[in-house]
């Protein structure tokens, strides 16, 4: 049965016993960021925080906080991920628009929409204050209409105000540009305990006017419904827990920042548009959910891996047919740093397609290893460096191009330098033989035997 909504998600992830009940009191700040920090360093289970101090509300939190949650979530196996995402791609769905649903059980308007209702944590300590981690931004263009679903971050300024990070080229930014030029403001809708599916599409790097929202009706095998918002024109998922509506109005900026990043660094405080609360509807009984980001591997890096690793597959392959795998690592944040496994066909085929990706896909460190390397274990991966390249020959620098956001190592901001390592054999000619122990692989599986 597809995965439609979050409790859904959190039903399965208990049955398989990969959600842990925490029933002692936590504290806003640090003690939900804590858990999920320690869960994602030894890639445990998700958690549900039961008694939450001064809210009744509960709080989910680590649903990704390991690629096996996000295999679960997306009811796929790891060897299968890629193409399921992909086949996903290929098979848009529209959303089905209903006349009401679960997030519309508790609405409130105008000053009785409060942020203070609802308990969202302070994540890292320097953070300005407690942020939504794990909120999708639904937005169109103000004259074609075009629309955006995505995660931002959005930082609790005041009980009715937010502040928002959406920088160029991000498509929210795009639209409250477009907005702002025209001297209008742009009607925002944040969708918060939404379906893994919902999470999952906004990852995607859909061209600009393309609906991520048709991307998660693929991915569950039936159309997300979505209902109308109450103050803005919008639909937003029926069965989210919370939905925030209000307006980014134009030439309005306030101070926002620092918050700790998913390049594990602080970005600093400047100003930055707001959005002004105009409504908030959700369930009776709902489930404030948040996501860690900063130093990796958190929520914030499992949940881009895949649809990256689908996007870059797919880009790749119509121009390398040898191309066999492409894992973006977390210690890169899921953008910094890639590894791709290649049979090559012809010399220095390698080369060409480190060279392919370092300048079109911005990746600032890629890896090139041959298919016998599994692109998942960077022992492995470091190892075929060691022995299969030397630095004179096999590194490739493109200097002075167009930065990864928020690499805080740049010169200057938006400028980098680039490179890939070419860490294959060379084609066609004699390489050492890798040591081998045959039968190894059909020994009992030495973990089954300790645990048992």
């Amino acid at each position: 049965m597809a995965i439609t909504d979050l409790r859904q998600f959190i039903q399965l992830l208990e049955k398989e016993n990969d959600l842990l009940r925490i029933s002692d009191e936590v504290d806003l700040k640090f003690d939900i960021s804590g858990y999920i920090r320690n869960t994602s360093d030894v890639e445990g289970p998700a958690l549900l925080f039961e008694n939450v101090k001064g809210y009744s509300m509960p709080v989910v939190g680590g649903l990704f906080s390991s690629r096996r949650l996000m295999l679960k979530a997306m009811e796929t196996t790891e060897e299968d991920a890629v193409i399921h995402y992909q086949n996903a791609m290929k098979n848009l769905s529209e959303p089905q628009l209903v006349n009401s649903g679960p997030c519309k059980e508790v609405i409130k308007l105008g000053a009785q929409a409060s942020l203070s209702d609802f308990p969202i944590p302070i994540h890292s300590e320097l953070d300005s204050g407690p942020f939504i981690t794990a909120g999708v931004a639904i937005s169109k263009d103000i004259e074609d209409g075009g629309k955006n679903a995505s995660i931002y971050r959005f930082e609790q300024q005041a009980e009715r105000q937010l502040g928002v990070l959406s920088p160029i080229p991000h498509h929210l930014g795009l639209h409250y540009q477009k907005a702002e030029a025209l001297g209008k403001p742009l009607e925002v809708a944040i969708a918060i305990g939404v379906s893994p599916a919902v999470l999952i599409c906004t990852q995607w790097e859909a061209a600009y006017g393309v609906n991520e929202l048709t991307l998660a009706g693929a991915l569950q095998g039936q159309p997300l419904e979505v209902v109308k918002c109450e103050t803005v024109d919008l639909e937003v998922p029926a069965s989210a827990e919370i939905i925030i509506e209000g307006l980014m109005y134009p030439e309005k900026r306030q101070m926002e920042g620092p918050f700790g990043e998913f390049t594990g660094y602080y970005t600093s405080a400047y100003p930055k548009p707001f959005l002004e609360i105009s409504a908030i509807t959700h369930r009776k009984d709902a489930i404030f959910q948040t996501a860690l980001t900063g130093l990796p591997t958190t929520d914030n890096h499992v949940l881009k891996m895949i649809p990256m690793e689908a996007s870059c597959y797919a880009f790749l392959k119509q121009r390398f047919p040898g191309v066999n795998k492409v894992h973006f690592h977390g210690a890169g944040g899921v953008g910094l740093l890639a590894v791709v496994s290649i049979k090559q066909h012809t010399k220095y085929e390698a080369r060409n397609m480190l060279a392919t990706m370092i300048s079109a896909q911005g990746t600032k460190l890629v890896i090139a290893v041959d298919e016998d390397v599994d692109v998942f274990d960077m022992d492995k991966v470091m190892w075929a460096v060691c022995t299969r390249s030397q630095a004179d020959k096999d590194l490739i620098v493109l200097p002075r191009t167009a930065a990864f956001q928020l690499d805080p190592s740049v010169p200057e901001v938006g400028v980098t330098t680039t490179m890939g390592i070419d860490a294959t054999k060379p084609y066609g000619e004699e390489f050492e033989e890798v040591t081998t122990i045959p039968g190894a692989e059909k020994l009992p599986d030495i973990l089954k035997l300790w645990k048992k």
